[in-house]
């Protein structure tokens, strides 16, 4: 399906904010709130973002509804959404991804965000946004918080990566690793062939980590790839009286086939780094800049 890009955010426009997996106190996101407005943009709230059934934010039923009413509604240009945590995947099945690709528009979140990322790109075409939500607007550095920005406003189409000595070219697909394995044999896993992963994940063990990722070589998800961009994996945990004795870097090496490009210290994941990048869209590496197109 080729990439349907949604229109660039302008000043002026309305951002609609969800909450699509836990729930999360709305009154602690007045600075994320200010500092959206501060760039231009009208913020609303959907009711669903300040409701709780366990830990999520409404029933399933309602934060579906909660989705496709902001996807429906002609004023909002852009949907945020409050934070990850869990249920995002409880949704993917109910959702009208007619309705979607009827009216493109930017959805932008990671984490537990990922799995709608990747759905409604998969589905429809839409290219998604792996970036902030709002919960993680106040935690990154400031230069990520305009590098979001300027993504969605159109103003710029690269990114600077570390490593001038790796190529790779492909569409960009990705975000947390234990959520995209999980996708693993739905109907909502992206086509990995020449494609460019991204992974990323926090608070789990190296020896989970490990089995995740062999998990997605032996689905065959790794060998197709054109290459890998490893971003942060904070809190890594390990057992201390029997060291599992690898690195999140040396666990992807291990299961990746040498001819495939990784590309390390990636500046996205749960730390005070996350760049946004286009899900969905075809992407170039070469001398150290990831080229996409802009909206």
């Amino acid at each position: 399906m080729n990439p349907l890009y949604p229109p660039a955010l302008k000043k002026g426009d309305t951002i609609g904010v969800i909450a699509p997996s836990s729930h999360h106190d709305l009154l602690n996101l007045q600075p994320e709130v200010h500092f959206l407005e501060e760039n231009g943009f009208n913020v609303i709230f959907h009711p669903n973002a300040s409701m709780k059934y366990g830990q999520m934010a409404g029933k399933l039923e309602q934060r579906v509804e909660a989705l496709h009413d902001y996807f429906k509604d002609p004023s909002v240009k852009a949907i945020f959404c409050t934070c990850g945590g869990n249920g995002a995947l409880h949704m993917l099945d109910l959702l009208d991804y007619g309705l979607i690709r009827q009216n493109p528009k930017i959805f932008i979140g990671f984490s537990d965000i990922t799995v709608l990322l990747q759905a409604i790109n998969v589905q429809t075409g839409l290219v998604t946004f792996h970036g902030p939500t709002l919960t993680a607007i106040k935690k990154i550095q400031p230069h990520w918080k305009n590098q979001m920005i300027d993504v969605l406003t159109g103003k710029i189409d690269h990114l600077p990566l570390p490593d001038k000595n790796i190529n790779m070219q492909g569409t960009l697909y990705g975000g947390n690793l234990s959520v995209m394995q999980a996708l693993i044999g739905t109907p909502y896993a992206p086509d990995m062939q020449d494609a460019i992963l991204m992974l990323e994940d926090v608070n789990d063990h190296l020896s989970r980590y490990d089995r995740m990722i062999g998990h997605m070589r032996l689905a065959g998800w790794i060998k197709p790839l054109s290459g890998i961009l490893l971003g942060d994996f904070l809190k890594s945990q390990d057992n201390g009286s029997r060291p599992f004795g690898f690195t999140i870097e040396e666990i992807v090496t291990n299961h990746t086939p040498e001819e495939i490009s990784i590309l390390f210290n990636a500046p996205f994941g749960h730390g005070d780094r996350l760049c946004t990048l286009p899900i969905g869209a075809p992407a170039h590496l070469k001398n150290g800049k990831l080229s996409f197109k802009s909206l």
